[in-house]
């Protein structure tokens, strides 16, 4: 039914009153009844789209009638009481029935509306953004947006869909079309260059001058709208770091109730423990942990350990523990001016025991010794990482230790991981350590405070006031005020949560104290404090005048942002148009709420969800498969973009073999350049694809998920920023258009083709699996819809940044789960390489082989060795080795020389076996040796002579494990030697200029000098990079112990210029990297590569250049 067909009907409905019986209606309620009929009536009549808030007014005004007909109706009394009104029952039931489907009814005469104006206003909608591009041709999804006026509206705009050029036909319609003053357009953006855009396509373009803000600014003008003459500083949200560093430095001295407690918390709750129940994230937890003490921290510390192996003194120069609570143990023995010692060898004989005895700690005061033990489980014997045969062999380990104390005669105290009553592992301490006559005698609190802040680089200090300043700015973005500190202080019995909110608190005090003092604002308060005005001051309405509040990028949206832009709408009764993409919401570390996009309408009361899902970007190809991929979560906004466009092969992921790169390894193997190599690969295939499809290489995009991995790129020699900016160049494709970005950079922007370099299953790979300290959860909200919720939309983002394909790079050993799953759901998803589809290991680690937990490398003082020492409880495994090729040969005590240990050496057949420390090659020592078969049959492990396990394999991170690998009850077929691969050759020749006349210094012919020392950077770098005095000894000539030690004396460049002054040598690489012939990497140890106008120096080198070199030269060097 066509819209005016229906508004004739309702005339019919409604009106026929006026023409029956008028003079019979007395009773009020059907007075009004009629009243509401005919004000429905008038609106219905109305050719526009009519907004809820207009007709919920009508029904709220007239509830108490339509209740009152409603009790007629129930009773069985409204056919009566219509026939003694005079009035048709069949009328009335179809008013009441109207105001009972008020919203599906109003909804029909609005899509009939938008069908109708789709028509009519066609011409006009197909023009309506000519004069910016004629090529602009807006969908019917694009022109329902514009057509729609409801209160809220929800635009979900998929990637490419056009967003900002809907948002522009947007307001250039209600200006032209509603005669809305665009003075009362608002548009709202989070970002200065999101802003700029909209400016350039608004103001710019089309003439428009509607405001255009970031949050910021808004909230900056509505401040000084209530307060003209108050003059605000705006200071920058990283001056909070530098307040409270001076806070902590300075005046909290003052209070030492909190000194107090920020010791207490450096000492016993620093890091979050692991409360998962997961294997995995429990030893990867363990894999990346800092075990060292506050003594070796705050101290200058040194221990002397004589080399069983070498018998040279080596110093150890910091202390690493074996967990979170021995930390705990040894800072409370610090603290307390209590001498310890760890892992000390226990001094007496234990008969059958191949293995020292290494008590955690023996602690000393005046003449007091006693040794001290902290068990891994709980006090009533319990510890949930074990079944009940290891917590039975766990349980007698502890009653032989024990025994054996009490054979010995020596004092020991021990320590539980938890207690029946539930007080402290440090409570229980103290009161063992007084039971035993040893004194607490606590460092002041001044003593210790002043060594924490005393320098910059302290880890404590560094990562609290990081973690403080991340709360306290999510704290604000929530709106929060103080008092919330003590909600969330009760809301949790955590002992460390409580410690750290304590904390954060005062901080928070002090720092707003600051801002105070100094009358200035921060960005967050700006925002929290226009919002409290729009609340609280009445005279604000009249101050403002918006009728339209656009918001761009809504699903960045935080809490804050979302309490102005609703109190905007609520003083000025404006409408809020939403705009943006749930798929590509990835801001929650900065405070963005997703919910606040996909429970919108919850959120506002009701709203008008509209979605545009034609994408002018991507194919439908590579659409298809991000789509899908991103709507696994079921939490998502559920659509599927359409676009006009086809591509074979839309994904195409390359592998690479990440095999560390070993002792002789050189610049050509490792990681690191395998991984650019691939990018290389993919960008010479890229061009294969453009000479096929006739196509020009157009802006290539590299996205990384780090910004560390373009700088990755650099140091591979074969790509190399542009000036410091995000501009990259291939070496060997110099003229493609290449930029690297992160994928949060890259949001917004489309480029031709994508290539994500990141493609890695680990901790700072995509998904990444960085964890967020247990604290942030009080102010930030995670998103546990599916895991890596906020990842998969990230990978979205990255692959919906190409016009074209997406190409990916992923190591073969490790590749991302992301790439894996995309593989395996779609056949167009192209894969050159081979690569492990098992679950690799998540931490980059070596694992013990007897029990698979992560291995961690120190110096074992008893022993006079660096070893691999398991990190599980040597109750239950105490495997230490010195070479993790060694499958699990164990060290031993030597049982013939008894102060000699069996350690794991290789044999001339590439096998390894035991043998002494105490060997010497004359026969003097030891020569106590047992084979692998021998001790395997000892301990009863199954023999691995020719096969290697896959245990062993999973100690070697970047060993490849194939599908086809893993069979045989978990044996490897074959063992990769990175060594003995084939490496890629990326020997340019360079040739040499050929000018029509010399230009010399000094009697030295300057192109010549820069032709050698381009060839001699080449050579020098054929194995690995070195700096710029090394290049510079090496042409000189200098004789020293890393020239030896690397063989670049053998070089034919080297001393090719003894007779030129070093200084002259370093002026002219300084020259040649400021023209850039040569590259010099970023870092702290900056090395030097060829760059492509270096290895093709004869196309530009010219005698004006070379001029200017000798001028340089002459400016330079001192004679």
């Amino acid at each position: 039914m066509r819209l005016f067909d229906r508004i004739h009907e309702f005339k019919k409905i409604f009106l026929k009153r006026e023409q029956e019986n008028t003079e019979f209606i007395r009773n009020e309620n059907l007075e009004k009844l009629m009243k509401f009929s005919a004000a429905i009536n008038d609106l219905l009549q109305e050719y526009r789209y009519i907004a809820k808030s207009e007709y919920i007014g009508l029904q709220k005004k007239f509830e108490e009638t339509e209740k009152y007909f409603q009790v007629l109706e129930d009773s069985g009394m409204l056919s009566d009481f219509c026939a003694k009104n005079h009035t048709s029952q069949e009328k009335v039931d179809e008013i009441l029935a109207f105001y009972k489907n008020a919203e599906s009814e109003i909804e029909k005469h609005n899509d009939i509306y938008i069908s109708e104006a789709l028509k009519k206003e066609k011409e006009y909608l197909d023009n309506i953004l000519k004069d910016v591009d004629p090529a602009i041709v807006l969908d019917e999804d694009q022109r329902k947006v514009i057509l729609t006026d409801e209160d809220y509206a929800l635009v979900i705009a998929g990637a490419g869909a056009g967003k900002t050029t809907t948002v522009a036909a947007k307001v250039k319609y209600l200006v032209e079309k509603k005669n809305i003053d665009p003075k009362q357009i608002l548009i709202v953006s989070f970002t200065n260059k999101a802003v700029s855009e909209l400016k350039e396509k608004i103001q710019g373009a089309l003439g428009i001058e509607c405001p255009i803000a970031t949050f910021h600014s808004t909230g900056n003008a509505i401040i000084h709208k209530n307060l003209p003459e108050e003059k605000f500083n705006i200071v920058d949200n990283s001056k909070m770091y530098y307040v409270i560093r001076d806070y902590f430095r300075g005046s909290i001295m003052k209070n030492e109730s909190l000194v107090n407690k920020l010791i207490m918390f450096f000492a016993s709750y620093f890091d979050a423990p692991y409360e998962g129940d997961d294997l995995n994230g429990f030893f990867n937890n363990i894999a990346k942990a800092n075990y060292a003490t506050m003594r070796s921290d705050l101290e200058d510390f040194r221990r002397e350990v004589i080399d069983a192996r070498t018998k040279k003194s080596v110093t150890i120069q910091n202390e690493v523990l074996r967990s979170q609570q021995e930390v705990e143990i040894a800072n409370l023995l610090y603290l307390n001016n209590i001498e310890y010692e760890y892992e000390p060898a226990y001094p007496f004989y234990i008969p059958n025991s191949n293995k020292l005895y290494t008590p955690d700690f023996v602690i000393f005061q005046g003449d007091k010794k006693a040794y001290l033990e902290h068990f891994g489980i709980t006090e009533e014997g319990k510890n949930d990482r074990y079944n009940q045969d290891e917590i039975e062999k766990y349980k007698k380990a502890v009653r032989d230790k024990i025994m054996l104390h009490r054979r010995h005669g020596t004092t020991l105290i021990y320590t539980f991981s938890a207690y029946k009553d539930g007080r402290p592992l440090a409570v229980h301490l103290k009161e063992e350590l007084e039971a035993k006559n040893f004194e607490l005698k606590p460092k002041s609190d001044k003593e210790v405070m002043e060594l924490l802040v005393a320098g910059e680089e302290n880890r404590y200090i560094r990562k609290l006031l990081n973690l403080i300043c991340r709360f306290i700015s999510n704290f604000k973005v929530n709106g929060y005020s103080a008092e919330e500190f003590e909600r969330m202080y009760y809301s949790t019995q955590n002992v460390r949560s409580r410690l750290f909110l304590e904390i954060c608190h005062e901080c928070y005090l002090e720092y707003n104290r600051w801002l105070k003092e100094n009358q200035v604002v921060d960005f967050e308060d700006m925002i929290n404090e226009s919002s409290r005005i729009l609340r609280e001051v009445k005279e604000m309405k009249q101050k403002l005048d918006f009728k339209y509040v656009i918001v761009d990028e809504y699903q960045d949206i935080s809490k804050q942002r979302f309490d102005l832009t609703k109190a905007l709408a609520e003083v000025t009764n404006a409408k809020i148009i939403a705009v943006g993409d749930d798929w590509q919401s990835i801001y929650a570390f900065s405070g963005s709420d997703i919910t606040l996009f996909t429970k919108f309408a919850e959120k506002m009361g009701y709203a008008k969800l509209l979605k545009i899902v034609k994408t002018y970007r991507n194919s439908q190809e590579v659409i298809d498969i991000a789509g899908n991929f991103i709507q696994k979560n079921k939490e998502q906004i559920e659509k599927r973009l359409l676009s006009p466009k086809n591509i074979t092969d839309p994904v195409v992921i390359y592998t690479y073999d990440s095999t560390y790169k070993g002792r002789n390894g050189n610049r050509r193997s490792g990681a690191n350049y395998a991984m650019a190599y691939a990018v290389e690969k993919v960008l010479e295939e890229l061009l294969v694809y453009k000479k096929k499809e006739g196509k020009v290489p157009g802006e290539i995009l590299l996205l990384g998920r780090y910004a560390f991995d373009g700088d990755r790129l650099e140091r591979s020699g074969l790509f190399e920023y542009v000036n410091r900016g995000n501009k990259i160049k291939s070496v060997k494709y110099p003229y493609l258009n290449i930029t690297f970005m992160t994928v949060h950079s890259s949001k917004g922007l489309g480029y031709d083709d994508v290539i994500i370099i990141n493609g890695k299953n680990e901790t700072y790979g995509f998904p990444s699996k960085i964890e967020d300290d247990p604290v942030l959860a009080f102010v930030i909200r995670g998103d546990k819809s599916i895991e890596y919720a906020e990842e998969r939309r990230l990978f979205y983002v990255a692959m919906t940044r190409t016009k074209n394909r997406v190409f990916c790079i992923a190591p073969e050993q490790n590749p991302s789960e992301f790439l894996l799953e995309i593989k395996r759901d779609y056949k167009n998803v192209i894969l050159h390489g081979e690569w492990n589809e098992e679950e690799p290991q998540q931490y980059q680690t070596k694992v013990c082989p007897l029990c698979g937990y992560p291995m961690q490398l120190k110096y074992k003082k008893a022993y006079g060795l660096r070893l691999y020492i398991c990190t599980n409880e040597p109750e239950i495994c105490g495997f230490m080795t010195n070479d993790c090729r060694g499958g699990k040969l164990a060290i031993q005590k030597c049982d013939r020389c008894k102060d000699g240990y069996l350690i794991i050496k290789p044999n001339k057949s590439n096998g390894f076996f035991l043998g002494c420390t105490n060997y010497k090659s004359d026969g003097t020592g030891c020569n106590n040796a047992v084979s692998k078969k021998q001790y395997y049959t000892r301990m009863g492990y199954s023999a691995d002579t020719e096969k290697k396990e896959l245990s062993e394999v999973r100690n070697q991170p970047n060993t490849t494990l194939k599908k086809s690998d893993i069979k045989n009850n978990g044996y490897l077929s074959e063992e990769k030697n990175s060594e003995n691969q084939q490496q890629p050759n990326d020997y340019v020749k360079i040739e040499k200029a050929k000018l029509s006349s010399g230009c010399y210094y000094e009697g030295w012919e300057l192109n010549t000098v820069v032709y050698d020392i381009l060839c001699g950077l080449q050579e020098v770098s054929k194995v690995r990079y070195y700096g710029i005095w090394m290049l510079v000894d090496v042409l000189h000539g200098i004789e020293n112990k890393k020239i030896f030690d690397n063989r670049l004396d053998r070089l034919s460049c080297f001393g090719s210029y003894r007779n030129m002054s070093k200084e002259t040598i370093h002026t002219v690489i300084e020259w040649l990297i400021k023209e850039h012939y040569i590259l010099k990497t970023k870092g702290q140890y900056p090395v030097l590569h060829s760059t492509h106008e270096g290895l093709h120096y004869c196309e530009s080198i010219t005698e004006n250049k070379l001029k200017r070199l000798k001028k340089y030269l002459e400016e330079n060097i001192i004679l």
